[in-house]
């Protein structure tokens, strides 16, 4: 194995260890990650880190690009969703003031969305290194 199939691994585990890792804080309920806010694009997003260490390891470059691509996308489409949910889950509360200060007690874990955000990176990276051969 090469030094970008390392880096291609690295990144695949790196998205595992984000996704595991708290996304949210939940008054009263707790710390939530991947797997707590929404199982079916969690599951998505391990076969994806599953797909893109099979990729690493087998030198598939352009299956290690989708993947990483993939998760970026994946990524950014749960982030807005968890803003609009956060935002959307007090309107029931008839007073804006007390609906925004109730939306504020709801915290972002920064580890595991940046975990997630440097590990689809890092594939997206690996996939596109390495020496080309030229005709000469």
């Amino acid at each position: 194995m090469t030094s970008k199939n390392y880096l291609g691994l690295f990144g695949s585990l790196l998205v595992v260890a984000g996704a595991m890792s708290p996304m949210v804080h939940v008054p009263i309920v707790g710390n939530w990650n991947f797997w707590d806010l929404h199982t079916g694009m969690a599951s998505v997003v391990y076969v994806l880190a599953g797909l893109g260490v099979l990729a690493s390891v087998s030198g598939r470059n352009g299956l290690l690009k989708f993947a990483g691509w993939a998760e970026v996308i994946l990524i950014l489409l749960t982030l807005l969703a968890v803003y609009l949910k956060v935002n959307d889950s007090f309107s029931f509360i008839p007073f804006k003031k007390l609906a925004k200060a109730a939306a504020g007690l709801v915290k972002y874990r920064w580890l595991g969305w940046s975990l997630l955000a440097a590990g689809s990176l890092i594939m997206i990276i690996a996939s596109g290194r390495g020496s080309r051969k030229t005709d000469s």
